[in-house]
């Protein structure tokens, strides 16, 4: 199966034309073209839900997978919907055919959320700062964009005040590198376990046809584990608007950059927390509490390490309040619980990326 897969709703890039610069419009719906085959029309054409379904799930899990086969069987085939044929030719082995596929944003990552609750409740912050000629943007519309998504998506959005999320855009303006101790204070401020930050801005293209103003703009996005301070995804983003004036266009091009960052940051984290796709093993922090030695410390790394699953342990600190250790696992944090009881761990907590674990 050759599947190719267009967001209806992502923006265009940026070209000189005036076309360009016109409002792409939005929808939430994913379109993906799959190829079937079958001895005749009909046997290929019903195919195309089934194909459709695999290509969808295949963009946040790796295929073969237990979870990749257990979100495939979950989804409803009567939330994909069959559109046009994009091209058809006949062989000898019977028909051949492309057909375009579409289904709602989020559908995948909701079935996925719905079969492993665990990982709904890691608790993710947007936070990114954006300018508009050279002037912060108060409300951050590619920010909204985002947390849109992710809500929508049935990822767990923190509840943070206005208060807080101002001074944490602060923090992200005065050290955009983030270093351990900017990470610290933002996962201490807004108690989350994902942090997705970047930069985003909007600056101004020129008048274009009917008197109205055309901004470009261009959004870059990371989510970072906080506990761990590991980079799970990086990307960019660049499109335009028009708008009567300045603040309308380059708030509406910050919006569609939004939007379309906010198509795939869905997949890209719920991937990530299952340890599935390209992403590196995650980064997990895991504390024990009191009393623990050393000795005991060292003696489970070396299981671990037995493990196909496990890549480093390296113990960061061991003291009369207990240990705090990081191990590298290609998996959910779930599936780690498993694996450090079936050691004889008992794990009393877990969230996002930390598991807290008494011997």
């Amino acid at each position: 199966m050759k599947a190719s897969i267009a967001h209806v709703m992502t923006i265009s890039a940026l070209a000189l034309g005036t076309s360009s610069l016109a409002q792409t419009a939005a929808t939430d719906t994913t379109v993906l073209e799959v190829q079937v085959s079958g001895p005749t029309r009909d046997a290929a054409y019903g195919q195309a839900i089934g194909k459709g379904i695999e290509a969808l799930v295949a963009r946040v899990l790796t295929p073969g997978t237990p979870a990749y086969t257990q979100t495939v069987a979950a989804i409803p085939r009567n939330e994909v919907r069959l559109g046009r044929v994009v091209r058809e030719g006949t062989g000898a082995g019977g028909v051949t055919m492309t057909v375009e596929i579409s289904a709602a944003r989020g559908l995948v990552e909701r079935a996925v959320l719905r079969a492993q609750p665990g990982l709904a409740q890691t608790r993710i912050a947007v936070i990114i700062p954006e300018v508009i000629l050279r002037r912060p943007v108060p409300d951050p519309a590619a920010e909204t964009e985002i947390g849109r998504s992710l809500v929508e998506s049935g990822l767990r959005l923190v509840d943070a005040s206005q208060q807080v999320l101002n001074a944490t855009r602060e923090i992200v303006r005065g050290s955009p590198s983030l270093n351990a101790q900017a990470l610290a204070e933002l996962r201490t401020r807004l108690n989350a376990d994902l942090l997705v930050t970047g930069e985003a801005f909007a600056e101004e293209y020129g008048a274009v046809a009917g008197g109205l103003r055309g901004y470009t703009a261009r959004l870059e996005v990371k989510v970072i584990d906080l506990a761990s301070g590991q980079v799970l995804s990086t990307q960019a983003f660049q499109g335009s608007a028009a708008g009567a004036t300045d603040a309308v266009a380059g708030k509406t091009a910050l919006m569609n950059v939004g939007k379309a960052a906010g198509a795939l940051l869905p997949g890209k984290i719920i991937g990530a927390l299952q340890g599935a796709g390209t992403t590196a093993p995650r980064a997990y922090v895991m504390r024990a509490g009191p009393p623990v030695t050393f000795a005991q410390l060292n003696a489970l790394g070396t299981r671990l390490r037995g493990s196909s699953t496990v890549g480093a342990f390296t113990i960061r600190s061991v003291d009369q309040a207990g240990a705090v250790a990081e191990l590298q696992f290609t998996g959910s944090v779930t599936e780690l619980a498993a694996l450090l009881e079936s050691l004889g761990v008992q794990v009393s907590g877990l969230t996002g990326s930390e598991i807290t674990v008494r011997f």
